[in-house]
């Protein structure tokens, strides 16, 4: 239960960074200005999908142990940290209906294609045979979800008002929900309680995956969601003061007058 909280507790933490810095992304003028925000945005949002999965495989009542395969970590580390860029870049420009359906379908799909590779890293035996029915209901679930939860995130309410933060904390939350339920799904998809054993296990062994995805990524992201709603304070401060800067006029030197003797 513990791993499953820590794993919605991950996607949360992620899906808030991704919609606060796209947020920040949208008030600056210039595209140079924007690729920070974007970059950190996709990197959060990559980092979420891929850590939710381990931690939700390390759950399930497993009579064996699992491991990975090293060769594939490295591509499911960075693999959705780079997939997740061109979704950021497009919000970050354009918010209008068709750019919302567009990158929920392209997140959701990452995201099962993400939990998918961690299934085939672990080297189950006997062996795999998918549910293709059920990988088509976990992406389905997973797009629809985030689809809903970008409209969320884009709307008017998230825009202005007092509420706005409630608004796109609840698009956080119904990102998190999306990737908790479609890496359920994906799991089902391949009856997991039915294998045996994991080639890999003497590999990267899940202790120390989830001991990473479970501790270490939460309280970096946690921290940066920490410094994102400080500066978000900040600019709130600064636009209700009306952004003036008191500026003292400077004391003229008084030249002297000689008389000449």
């Amino acid at each position: 239960m513990l791993l499953w909280l820590a794993a919605a507790l991950v996607a949360l933490l992620a899906a808030y960074l991704f919609v606060g810095w796209l947020r920040r992304a949208q008030n600056e003028a210039g595209w140079r200005q924007q690729l920070g925000p974007i970059f950190l945005a996709g990197a959060a949002l990559g980092v979420g999908i891929t850590s939710a999965m381990p931690l939700a495989l390390a759950a399930e009542a497993l009579s064996f142990k699992l491991g990975y395969n090293w060769f594939f970590i490295p591509a499911l580390v960075l693999g959705p940290m780079v997939g997740t860029l061109p979704a950021a870049f497009w919000l970050a420009r354009k918010q209008n209906w068709w750019a919302l359906i567009g990158c929920g379908l392209w997140l959701g799909l990452l995201a099962v294609a993400v939990q998918a590779g961690w299934i085939l890293a672990a080297g189950l035996r006997p062996g795999i045979r998918w549910s293709f029915e059920l990988l088509g209901v976990a992406a389905a679930i997973t797009t629809l979800g985030m689809t809903a939860a970008l409209w969320l995130a884009y709307s008017d309410a998230s825009s202005e008002g007092a509420r706005k933060t409630l608004w796109r904390v609840g698009a956080a939350a119904l990102v998190s929900l999306s990737l908790i339920a479609g890496q359920e799904v994906v799991t089902a998809s391949v009856a997991l309680l039915s294998q045996v054993g994991s080639v890999y296990q003497r590999q990267a062994a899940s202790t120390w995956v989830c001991l990473v995805a479970g501790a270490l990524v939460p309280t970096v992201l946690a921290i940066l969601a920490l410094d994102l709603a400080l500066r978000n304070r900040a600019g709130h401060s600064r636009r209700r003061s009306g952004g003036v800067e008191l500026v003292l006029p400077k004391r003229r030197k008084r030249r002297r007058k000689y008389r000449a003797l």
